[in-house]
């Protein structure tokens, strides 16, 4: 068998895959995105006004973006003190109600985009929205149109209910996780690799064909394992400590020692957002 061959044949799918899924994302509303107000350091304020300008904005530069999904991955940003908002993306039909506009709220409901002070050369974005499948790809492009990432790094969740591990008789331990890279991106021996023939979805699945389509290496997708119970998601501190101890395996230790996990479960628990619950995990009682 041409190995080669047979890669181009599927590599030639997946394009054709993904562009059927940029024509019909072209219908569907596109995301807002509005940068703050640009001022001299000195004057610079956490509250100055976000703007969307007439003129096209210049694409940001950053050595690492670090990407999280509703909700582990989002709240667990969130936590990150020593950071400075530089926009929101804003999904148009996304219910805002009960939404605060304090950056450092727990009931803040926005997707913002922050620097990381300490290395401004880091970005964050806790995706607060829950981005289904159709919304997904418009989502995606918004923010890598507008950021230029020399790393990503997307921060989901999996739950055992879909995962296919091949063994009826699997047991769980935390911290559980899995990674998915795009080609060329380095491998990392910390982390196992997601299995074939498990598959992701949403924000995180339209983030790494986007990235994986136009060639862009050093894009992971980190999930950890999240609990479903009636079919509803179940965060536990157990898959917020996977994601913190994955960021550091990942090479960002600045993000993985910046983030509180038990400040991020109260976030939860005191958003009560959709159907999301927190428990604490009693492996790390």
């Amino acid at each position: 068998m041409d190995f080669s061959e047979d890669h181009h044949r599927y590599q030639s799918s997946d394009e054709e895959d993904f562009q059927e899924s940029v024509d019909k994302a072209v219908t569907l509303p596109k995301p807002i995105l509005l940068w703050r107000t640009e001022t001299p350091p000195t004057t610079a304020s956490p509250t100055s006004p976000l703007k969307s300008s007439t003129t096209a904005a210049p694409v940001r530069t950053c050595s690492t973006l670090i990407v999280g999904t509703a909700y582990g991955g989002s709240s667990l940003l969130h936590t990150v003190q020593g950071k400075t908002l530089l926009g929101s993306l804003i999904l148009p039909g996304v219910d805002l109600k009960e939404n605060s506009l304090d950056v450092n709220s727990p009931s803040n409901a926005s997707c913002n985009i922050y620097r990381l002070d300490v290395d401004p050369t880091i970005l964050l974005i806790p995706c607060n929205y829950e981005i289904k499948d159709k919304d997904s790809l418009n989502f995606a492009k918004a923010i890598m149109n507008n950021i230029q990432a020399s790393r990503i790094i997307i921060l989901d969740t999996i739950s055992p209910s879909t995962y296919l591990s091949g063994s009826p008789d699997i047991e769980y331990s935390y911290p559980w996780l899995r990674l998915l890279k795009t080609a060329g991106s380095t491998t990392v021996t910390k982390i196992t690799t997601l299995e074939v023939p498990n598959l992701v979805q949403n924000l995180g699945a339209a983030l790494m064909g986007y990235c994986e389509v136009r060639g862009l290496s050093d894009t992971y997708l980190l999930l950890s394992l999240q609990e479903h119970v009636y079919g509803k998601a179940l965060t536990t501190a157990a898959t917020l400590r996977g994601l913190k101890e994955g960021l550091a395996s990942l090479g960002c230790p600045l993000v993985a020692n910046a983030v509180d996990i038990s400040k991020a479960v109260k976030q939860i628990q005191d958003k009560r957002v959709g159907s999301n619950r927190t428990r604490e995990d009693r492996l790390y009682a």
